[in-house]
């Protein structure tokens, strides 16, 4: 996803006006090719008039030196900061420039910086109405749960068919994304893949774990204290880090449409032994493509079906 430059431009009163101070806000940022023209006017009267509807969010950018958008502001009464981007630099950056001129544009950012939408050679007429329809539907898209955090669930209807190594392999750069005390990084993982060792893995299995065996992969993950902060009252930061990585990797796997199943029920001196592991064994994760479901006994396959249970949010929090 496109970001915005860190360009700092003059504001309406010559100025410096760094784009990092729209960092944590969404913004609408409006391009004119020349102010003063009639599209160019009608197309800030229309930002003008939803200004407060925007959550006064806009910026406005032309070509023009800083004391023609003065005048350009004071004639109009515009609401919102207008910069002088003169040589081009921010919309060369943004690539609305061609053949040395600029095309009439319009951005979306979010609070990262990052360019949600674009518009190019907009209609200066209707187009205010529609950017703050796309402005209202980012943040309220931004505000709920992410979809796959909705979606996940430790589901057991495993297919046997193999897991692209690519696809395995960004399931890890994803947890190895996850944040831990003072960068530790204490997280440790082995993916086994390969019919002889995941044999010998099933044998480390719980009864219950019975359908992991149809996993065609799965993912040992290990740690060790000294590999993280250990920190007083017994605050051991190794489980809790390797923990959020974990977290990582299954939203990614859900984004993935893969199933990724933790589980806590396997023999970890087992486990050790068979890859030699220094640390704890913190949970294995079954990995592979949902939709087959006659190898689960009746109990499984009910909770495959079921609602996903969860406590009221009195029961587990409060805000003082």
């Amino acid at each position: 996803m496109k970001k915005l430059p860190t360009t700092i431009l003059k504001d309406e009163n010559g100025r410096d006006f760094a784009l990092t101070n729209l960092l944590g806000d969404y913004w609408v940022l409006h391009f004119y090719p020349k102010i003063g023209t009639s599209t160019s006017t009608m197309q800030a009267e229309r930002f003008n008039e939803l200004f407060e509807e925007f959550d006064e969010r806009i910026v406005a950018i032309s070509l023009d030196l800083p004391e023609v958008i003065a005048l350009f502001k004071t004639k109009h009464r515009l609401k919102f900061k207008l910069l002088s981007d003169v040589k081009m630099e921010l919309a060369s950056q943004l690539g609305i420039v061609k053949n040395g001129r600029l095309s009439r544009s319009t951005f979306i950012t979010d609070p990262w910086g990052r360019i949600r939408k674009e518009w190019f050679n907009v209609k200066a007429s209707t187009h205010a109405k529609q950017v703050l329809e796309e402005f209202k539907k980012t943040i309220e898209e931004d505000l709920s749960i992410n979809p796959s955090i909705f979606q996940r669930r430790a589901f057991r209807g495993l297919r046997s068919e193999p897991i692209e190594d690519e696809k395995l392999l960004r399931l890890i750069e994803a947890a190895h994304l996850a944040p831990s005390c003072a960068n530790k990084q204490p997280w440790r993982f082995i993916v086994v893949r390969s019919r002889e060792y995941l044999g010998k893995l099933h044998e480390a299995l719980s009864g219950g774990n019975y359908w992991m065996k149809y996993a065609p992969a799965i993912v040992v993950v290990y740690t060790k204290d000294e590999f993280d902060c250990q920190l007083s009252e017994n605050r051991n930061y190794a489980l809790f880090d390797t923990g959020l990585a974990v977290g990582f990797l299954l939203i990614q796997a859900t984004q993935m449409g893969l199933i990724a199943h933790p589980v806590a029920g396997y023999d970890p001196v087992k486990v050790k032994e068979l890859f030699d592991i220094d640390g704890n064994v913190i949970t294995l994760i079954a990995i592979g493509k949902w939709g087959k479901f006659d190898q689960l006994n009746e109990k499984h396959l009910e909770a495959e079906k079921s609602a996903r249970n969860r406590q009221e949010l009195s029961q587990i929090m409060k805000i003082v």
